[in-house]
């Protein structure tokens, strides 16, 4: 435990204690409160609790009042230690836990003690000892403090009570605690949802069966508390799409997980255009390979391609928004005749001009037979890309095919390696030389150990493969990389 001088506290009014916790806390203590009154009305509606002796006596509307300063002053106890142990570190060890811990029974006794110096009677005990009452209201707000961290299946503290040992104010105030510490913590766009789902989650383990369904009923009430404070969470921005992505839409992308093949996480993604498939089978996708010739055969290259981008910005606006750091690149697989025709990359400008989204994380390929076969205008045209600020990759690159130094000379700086060319020992000398001319090497398919090795030792940070990962959807990438982040801390 730390050491420190703090002196412990001793509080003569309700506010003075009130003001002994964090500014934090007090913010959440009020948004509890809120969340608890809502509950108890809900609960007194559905006669929840009253076949316990407690319950019979503090389950009625006329205690509703009540019931908001149970949720006021649950945490109270906090106000009698240190402001570094008053909020739940991580890093803990055994000691600081059972001090953290004990913010309950203190908190009760604390209670207690204000509730006697509120009546003006003379405290005729001193320490640990707690002042008796017959008071429902006091009775309420003390059990309150002590056991809202109580759980259902008994693997709560201070105590281990288990199922109605539990008082029901206490559950009350201490599932809309937790319901207040999950949708204030969550970093997601939906909040709210996920909270509910969490709460849910949890019947028979840390809430009644029937104290979930009385939540239910409550969630258009939470939802309209959550509206008030949501300031003070974690919640992120709605992005405003670009595109409204159907479920019937007839292309899109999905999404391959890279990752970093020292740490083997997931640190960029590959995202893959598919198409609908044949009228007769309607529920299997095409690729590119498959769909481009008749695209060119409409004229249509030009105006898929920027479908795709659009769909993809669509992506990085989210994860711009959502401030996944984790995320390194999304690896666009772009339609080969795109460089081969006259593309309108004009539109790059256009797409790009408006939207806050960092481009350096955006990156199209090129197919290496592209690059090699290219005219003047074609090759001013990959030019033009990356004055625009576009970042290019030359995909299935064979280094005999295409030196170093065309790539170069064009100022591409991405490469993705044939897998022809995996454990070669020229092209491991090519690779890893590349970094010192300020270009980055990707992978795909390196579906074998020895194979990763191998990319590993020569510098390769990103790999795509089947052991990588499934492809999957956008809503499910950013939910992922929310949830990777988070038990990342």
């Amino acid at each position: 435990m730390k050491e420190q001088t703090w002196k412990r506290r001793e509080y003569d009014t309700w506010d003075e204690a009130f003001r002994g916790l964090d500014p934090l806390l007090r913010q959440q203590s009020m948004r509890v409160a809120a969340y608890t009154e809502k509950l108890f009305v809900q609960a007194c509606k559905s006669s929840y609790g009253l076949n316990t002796d407690s319950g019979s006596k503090h389950m009625k509307f006329k205690f509703t009042e009540v019931a908001y300063k149970c949720g006021a002053y649950h945490q109270i106890g906090k106000a009698l230690v240190p402001p570094e142990y008053q909020n739940w570190q991580s890093d803990f060890t055994a000691e600081e836990q059972e001090l953290y811990k004990k913010y309950t029974t203190d908190g009760r006794v604390l209670v207690a003690q204000l509730q006697e110096k509120s009546n003006k009677f003379k405290i005729k005990t001193k320490g640990e000892k707690e002042p008796m009452t017959i008071n429902i209201p006091n009775i309420m707000i003390r059990e309150a403090c002590q056991q809202h961290m109580e759980k259902w299946d008994g693997t709560g503290y201070p105590d281990g009570r288990k199922g109605e040992e539990i008082s029901p104010i206490a559950q009350i105030v201490g599932l809309a605690k937790e319901f207040d510490r999950i949708v204030s913590e969550t970093r997601s766009e939906t909040p709210f949802e996920e909270a509910c789902e969490a709460i849910v989650a949890q019947a028979e383990k840390a809430f009644s069966p029937e104290l979930i369904k009385i939540f239910t009923a409550c969630k258009n009430a939470f939802r309209v508390i959550f509206k008030k404070y949501e300031h003070y969470t974690m919640a992120l921005p709605k992005t405003i799409h670009l595109l409204e992505k159907r479920k019937d839409r007839p292309m899109g992308l999905s999404y391959r997980p890279m990752v970093n093949g020292l740490e083997g996480k997931i640190n960029a993604y590959e995202a893959n255009p598919w198409f609908a498939g044949i009228a007769d089978n309607p529920s299997e996708t095409e690729n590119i390979a498959i769909i481009e010739p008749q695209l060119r055969r409409l004229g249509e290259i030009s105006n898929i391609t920027t479908y795709f981008l659009y769909e993809v910005t669509d992506t990085l606006l989210r994860i711009e928004n959502c401030k996944l750091e984790t995320i390194d690149a999304i690896v666009l697989e772009m339609i080969p005749s795109f460089y081969m025709d006259d593309p309108e990359t004009s539109r790059f400008e256009a797409l790009f001009e408006h939207q806050p989204i960092d481009k350096s994380r955006l990156i199209l390929t090129v197919p290496a037979f592209v690059v090699v076969n290219a005219n003047d205008v074609q090759e001013n045209t990959l030019k033009s890309c990356i004055e625009k600020g576009v970042q290019l990759m030359v995909d299935d690159w064979e280094p005999e095919k295409l030196p170093v130094e065309r790539i170069k000379e064009i100022g591409i700086q991405y490469v993705r390696l044939h897998p022809d060319q995996y454990l070669k020992k020229e092209s491991a000398d090519i690779l890893s030389a590349l970094s010192a001319d300020g270009i980055t090497a990707y992978a795909k398919d390196a579906d074998t150990e020895d194979a990763m090795r191998w990319l590993i030792a020569c510098g390769v940070k990103h790999f795509v493969g089947a052991s990588t990962g499934h492809p999957i959807d956008e809503e499910e990438l950013i939910r992922e990389t929310l949830l990777r982040e988070r038990e990342d801390g």
